[in-house]
Formats: structure tokens, C-alpha cells, sequence
């Protein structure tokens, strides 16, 4: 019989190395989790701050058209910061508009729901008309985060 029996033993040991690689498994998948949202931090900032809108609007036509858009709800919209590109029916961008190079400044500044602007004066690529009568389809996109913001089909008149 030996002198000491606990010494021939060998079941902690194999409890105690389980132990250890569960532990250093949980913490690689930490890491590994930590850097991936980490290094995701910057795009998830920009995409939660486009402000989203619905948006209603009437377009007139003819020589110089124009637009006038309804903020009916959500998020606020600085006006200086939209763009206004314009399809038509066929779904044909005819015009893209930077209302902060509008002068005079389109008003009011900020849009909130309940809120008209004044007439934004569209620009449209060479050749191109908004006639009487015919559907475009606006979509409103943020000048910074290039997120569109929503958009609005209508008939001009």
C-alpha cells in the first residue's frame, strides 16, 4: 500500500484543464466581439443620425419648375442639408437639386412636421422638363450622410 494514496489521484487535474480552456475560450470570443463592434462604432453613429420623414409636396412645371415639400412627420430636417434628385416616370434621374446652393436660402431652416417650404427651384440635367400632368418620383436624400431621408411621387402641375 503506498505512503500517500491522494498523490495517484488524477481526476482534478483533468477538471482543473477543462477549467482553463473554457475560460480562455470565453475570453478570445470577448475580444473577438469587443473589436468587431469597436471598430464598427464610426458607420453605426453615421446611420443613426439620417433623419427619416415622411414627406408629401407639390411640383410645378414649365419654364423654371419648382417644388414645395410637406413635412408631415418624423424626424426634423435642416433644409440646408437636403438634396432633391428627381426620376421620372420611367425611373430616369432628370435633376438633382443641392438646396444649399439656392439663393435666396430656401426657408424655413428646419422642417418639422406640420411645416411647408418655400419654392425650391429644381435643376434639371440639359434637355430634360417637368411637364404638366406627368409623375416624378423626389427622393430627398441627407447632403452628409447620402441616407435618403424619404421620398414623394407626384403629378405635376
Amino acid at each position: 500500500m503506498p505512503l500517500h494514496p491522494i498523490t495517484k489521484d488524477d481526476f482534478g487535474v483533468e477538471n482543473a484543464v477543462y477549467g482553463i480552456l473554457m475560460i480562455a475560450i470565453v475570453v478570445m470570443v470577448a475580444l473577438l466581439i469587443g473589436s468587431l463592434v469597436l471598430s464598427q462604432g464610426g458607420q453605426v453613429q453615421v446611420l443613426a443620425s439620417s433623419p427619416k420623414a415622411s414627406l408629401t409636396g407639390v411640383m410645378y412645371g414649365g419654364t423654371t419648375p419648382t417644388m414645395m415639400i410637406n413635412h408631415e412627420s418624423g424626424d426634423p430636417l435642416q433644409v440646408s442639408q437636403i438634396m432633391l434628385n428627381v426620376y421620372d416616370d420611367d425611373g430616369v434621374l432628370i435633376g438633382s437639386t443641392q438646396v444649399s446652393n439656392i439663393s435666396p436660402a430656401v426657408t424655413p431652416e428646419q422642417l418639422s412636421p406640420g411645416m411647408q417650404t418655400s419654392a425650391i427651384p429644381l435643376s434639371l440635367n440639359t434637355g430634360k422638363t417637368i411637364d404638366t400632368g406627368s409623375r416624378y418620383t423626389v427622393k430627398v436624400v441627407s447632403s452628409q450622410s447620402k441616407q435618403q431621408i424619404g421620398s414623394v411621387v407626384l403629378v405635376a402641375r
